[in-house]
């Protein structure tokens, strides 16, 4: 099995360093990056990935993940367009609702159905044809590049699931990585796709820590946030699973012994080298193809996550490969 591990870049830097931890990952031999599209940093997204991508010469590159509220499909087309004629074959569209990015300025994330529909429309546009959006054509782009990017749709709940498999060349699923959970997103592609052979990246959270607890903590906010959705496929299942579990108010209602059990479903916890034997187990037993995992180290910066995937988290995982 050939495994594709590509990384999120959280990173906030003046653009003038936008690259150095693309680059610092492409030596290590990271296979893709991508890069957040919140507009409140102050940084365009495809500004940004066309300085990485002037700067690195093998990592596919993508947004991580844009949306088609605040970014028009076509403008999402066009921007993905030139970057692909400028570094063919190393770039990705990634889209989703858009929730930080549409809450922000006062908008609402993406419907499925707008992204089922934004997502065929931004692959018709990219191979040279016309589109239609709402009732509306949108015109053909006047000229497209010869390598066309792909197009993947993030998805956590069995709709936007579904419509990824219907719609996109790909699926981000960001589920978890609990066996059952897995297995039933994967079920949910299968309902729109017809097929279980549609391109998935998954998505793998990875909090690191120098002690597990530190890592626990640091993860405490995305667990509730999972659980606390009752649509994500997450919640769905732990619920079925641990039908015991209250309705937690808080982030910091819930218990520490919970808290382990969210965090080791939805992602890979522990101190690096906790971390590599996990997320080895996970590799082994999910057998993805393809993961982007967004790393994290309790009290550190981005770069210190890195490095500690790179010489603690992955060897076990190549190992296993």
């Amino acid at each position: 099995m050939v495994l594709r591990i590509e990384i999120n870049d959280h990173t906030d830097v003046p653009l003038s360093r936008a690259h150095d931890f693309a680059l610092r990952a492409e030596n290590a031999g990271i296979d893709g990056i991508g890069v957040h599209d919140h507009q409140g940093s102050g940084h365009d997204v495809f500004v940004r990935l066309a300085e990485i991508a002037n700067r690195t010469s093998r990592v596919t590159l993508f947004p991580s993940v844009t949306n088609p509220v605040t970014r028009h499909p076509a403008v999402v087309a066009a921007s993905a367009n030139s970057l692909a004629e400028l570094h063919p074959g190393r770039i990705r569209i990634m889209i989703g609702s858009g929730d930080l990015a549409t809450s922000a300025v006062g908008l609402r994330p993406a419907t499925v159905a707008g992204m089922r529909e934004s997502a065929m429309a931004i692959r018709a546009l990219l191979r040279g044809e016309s589109a239609t959006l709402d009732g509306t054509s949108i015109s053909k782009l006047g000229h497209v590049s010869e390598q066309t990017p792909d197009v993947y749709v993030n998805g956590s709940s069995p709709r936007m699931l579904t419509a990824a498999g219907e719609a996109a060349d790909g699926v981000y699923a960001m589920v978890g990585v609990h066996p059952a959970v897995v297995h039933r997103a994967r079920e949910h592609i299968a309902d729109g796709t017809g097929s279980l052979d549609v391109p998935v990246a998954w998505g793998v959270p990875i909090y690191m820590g120098d002690t597990r607890e530190a890592a626990l903590e640091g993860m405490r906010a995305y667990a509730f946030s999972n659980i606390s959705k009752p649509r994500k496929v997450f919640a769905t299942v732990i619920g079925e699973r641990h039908p015991e579990l209250p309705t937690y108010e808080h982030a910091a209602d819930i218990p520490l012994d919970v808290l382990a059990m969210l965090a080791d479903g939805l992602g890979i916890v522990g101190t690096p080298s906790e971390c590599g034997e996990r997320l080895a187990a996970f590799v082994g037993e999910a057998k993805p193809n393809h993961i982007v995992g967004r790393i994290f180290y309790a009290g550190e910066d981005s770069m210190r996550a890195l490095e500690a995937l790179v010489e603690d988290v992955l060897p076990p995982v190549m190992r296993g490969a």
